[in-house]
């Protein structure tokens, strides 16, 4: 395998990455997979990496430390990247691994939001204020990037039938729920589960409409447009914006942009996904 098709076969697939993934963080992060590829070295291990860097990012935010913070960041984010492309490279993804990467980029920002929160109402001095604005801004950013990933997940399902729908996906991890019941030792793997299906619930809910009798190539042209739109919204996105304004010393840019701007375009881009899913219902009902 060449090395270019080897960098296709660690991406997600170009049309559902974030540009700024595809630009900065994976090339760099395809690099490190290439370093470490012979070495007995797990997904999950680089995850947990990822993770000490991003709340090593709290830490010195809340610190005032946001020039070191924003770079510490920049590195979380590069091993966040690591992880999948190894794990896709490898063939060794495992279900708990995915739900652990998704875990660790919560624990990455919370951390990043603590710190901001803890940093700006001490600088400020009015914490009320301070810790609202904080709050929505967190707030803000996981709708943002869950909408972002639900629709992801739709597109690859029908576009490139990689993932399961969301009824496949909690049938399967409630299978294995009961599977590690059996087990002993499995308990923290089936409590991470457990939660994880929570969650698959939570977006079922959002966005519960029926299933569309369409072809792959029917729905990739009327969504890859908006998906990319969407994928503007995603963590890698914020992640980038928070490093930025970090380093100009300027944070609270990105808080408010998250709120006004960031709100104001998922509410735009749910509007125009709900027209796009509701036309996909009606040609379904006609065949």
């Amino acid at each position: 395998m060449g090395l270019i098709n080897e960098y296709r076969a660690s991406l997600k697939g170009y049309d559902v990455e974030e540009i700024l993934d595809l630009l900065i963080y994976r090339p760099i992060s395809f690099l490190i997979v290439k370093l470490i590829y012979k070495f007995n070295i797990t997904p999950n291990q680089i995850s947990l990496l990822s993770m000490f860097f991003g709340i090593a990012t709290g830490v010195l935010f809340a610190f005032g430390f946001y020039i070191y913070g924003g770079i510490v960041l920049f590195i979380s984010n590069v091993f966040d990247c690591v992880d999948g492309q190894l794990a896709r490279l490898k063939h060794n993804g495992t279900k708990i691994g995915r739900i652990i990467d998704g875990a660790i980029d919560y624990v990455t920002g919370a951390s990043v939001f603590i710190g901001l929160g803890i940093s700006l109402s001490m600088d400020s001095g009015d914490y009320f204020i301070t810790w609202i604005v904080v709050i929505l801004a967190a707030v803000s950013r996981i709708f943002q990037n869950f909408f972002f990933d639900y629709y992801r997940n739709e597109y690859l399902s029908y576009v490139y039938n990689k993932v399961a729908n969301l009824e496949d996906e909690i049938r399967e991890f409630k299978d294995e729920s009961k599977r590690l019941e059996s087990l002993k030792g499995k308990k923290f793997e089936k409590f991470l589960i457990d939660i994880y299906i929570k969650y698959s619930k939570l977006q079922r809910k959002s966005n519960n409409h029926k299933a569309f009798s369409v072809s792959p190539e029917e729905y990739k042209k009327a969504n890859k447009f908006i998906l990319r739109l969407w994928s503007w919204l995603g963590s890698t996105t914020h992640l980038t914006l928070i490093i930025i304004f970090s380093i100009v010393q300027h944070i609270e840019i990105y808080l408010i942009a998250t709120i006004v701007i960031g709100n104001f375009f998922m509410l735009v881009f749910l509007a125009y996904q709900s027209y796009l899913n509701n036309r996909f219902i009606t040609l379904s009902g006609s065949k």
